[in-house]
């Protein structure tokens, strides 16, 4: 059986490995570096391996070095962020407004946070490319609220959001404000300064970092209470022996992210261009819903009339394409996407079909990747011939 070469086009789920997060990884991984809260020598090691690990983090994004927070993953680290920022703010300044749009690790902390009667929560209004409008933030903001959150760019959109006007006019009336950059890193410039934001959450995987490392960076004096049982370590908000090497490892990997950005952006911008030119040439019954201005490059979200994505998406990995159909945390649910229904997709929200990009993507695997996908439709639109219901958007 002849198996075709294997195309990567879910770049947003996960990044493969940099070279230089393995070396830093490997070197972490040492037998003689032991548990940074040790006081003896092999401790010594592995507190000065973390410590500089933190402070190349804390200077890529602007902070101060104790500023630069470790967690085990993205998702928590979005629960440190807006749990603790919120539960340290007083009771009279509780109210939040958050995009509808944002990642579940997101919104669901926060809900829950509502439910509880902790805080009162708002969610903010979007266009049709799931743009926040800066001045309807301001307009939204209440004596009692507390924090904004807008990620600086959407998940499976790619849509930009105006950051740094939204945290200008927020900011200006005592509201903090967090963004989620997992998508952005390495493909935007992101600094707590440029952007203006009080706290920033990323994921070392998403840019070529180890997965199991979460990044939090704050402003001096931005106060965290932690959501998590009590803990020693990262300035008292969780508790665990740090993973050394995987830190220092995704110290490395930002490191070439922030140094390849320029170049990198510029190249999939072009990649992305030609994936919609040969779309719209080879299967011109396409729907895009990433917008083609203000977007992250590399990230394109599609679909095609009366075709489920779950099913798109299983179809392209006969073929030997990655690719999602929405959030990876949540695809296997193969349900609607709340991002796609948020912005008025209506019945597509449920066809829509993510394919992302990165370092190693050439134009020979865009037009690949086309070729592929025009087969996955044809076979699936012959079969609904014969079986009506088994690939129509309404049914996975």
């Amino acid at each position: 059986m002849n198996v075709p070469r294997r195309l990567d086009f879910d770049w947003a789920a996960t990044a493969p490995l940099r070279d230089v997060a393995r070396d830093a990884l490997l070197a972490g991984l040492d037998a003689g570096i032991g548990n940074a809260s040790s006081l003896h020598e092999p401790g010594r090691r592995a507190r000065a391996l973390l410590t500089a690990a933190r402070r190349a983090i804390a200077n890529a994004f602007a902070a101060e070095r104790d500023d630069a927070l470790f967690t085990g993953n993205g998702s928590e680290a979005n629960l440190l962020a807006l749990a603790g920022a919120t539960l340290a703010l007083p009771r009279e300044r509780r109210h939040v407004l958050v995009a509808p749009i944002e990642h579940p690790s997101v919104l669901e902390p926060l809900a829950a946070l509502a439910k509880a009667g902790e805080i009162a929560l708002e969610h903010l209004a979007v266009d049709g490319g799931g743009r926040v409008d800066p001045e309807a933030v301001a307009a939204r903001i209440r004596p009692d609220t507390g924090l904004v959150s807008v990620a600086l760019a959407n998940h499976e959109l790619g849509t930009i959001q105006p950051v740094a006007r939204i945290a200008a006019l927020a900011r200006a009336r005592g509201v903090l404000v967090h963004s989620d950059a997992a998508q952005a890193v390495g493909k935007l410039p992101v600094t707590l300064d440029a952007l203006g934001v009080d706290l920033l959450t990323a994921s070392a995987h998403k840019f070529g970092g180890p997965r199991g490392v979460g990044i939090v960076v704050r402003r001096p004096g931005v106060a965290l209470h932690s959501p998590l049982s009590s803990g020693r370590q990262e300035g008292g908000l969780r508790g665990g022996t740090e993973d050394v090497a995987a830190c220092s490892a995704a110290a490395a990997a930002l490191g070439a992210a922030v140094a390849d950005q320029p170049a990198l952006a510029a190249r999939l911008a072009a990649l992305t261009d030609l994936l919609r030119r040969e779309l719209r040439r080879r299967l011109p019954d396409v729907t895009f819903h990433s917008p083609e201005r203000d977007a992250l490059p590399g990230l394109l979200n599609a679909s095609w009339p009366d075709l489920s994505g779950a099913w798109l998406v299983a179809a392209l990995d006969q073929r030997g394409v990655s690719a999602s159909h929405g959030a990876a945390c949540s695809s296997l649910a193969a349900l609607p996407s709340h991002v796609l229904e948020g912005v008025g997709a209506g019945e597509r929200a449920r066809n829509a079909v993510r394919l992302s990009m990165g370092w190693s993507t050439s134009r020979e695997d865009v037009v690949e990747l086309v070729e592929r996908l025009r087969d996955a439709v044809a076979a699936l639109r012959d079969a609904a011939l014969f079986s009506p219901s088994q690939n129509r958007g309404n049914s996975v």
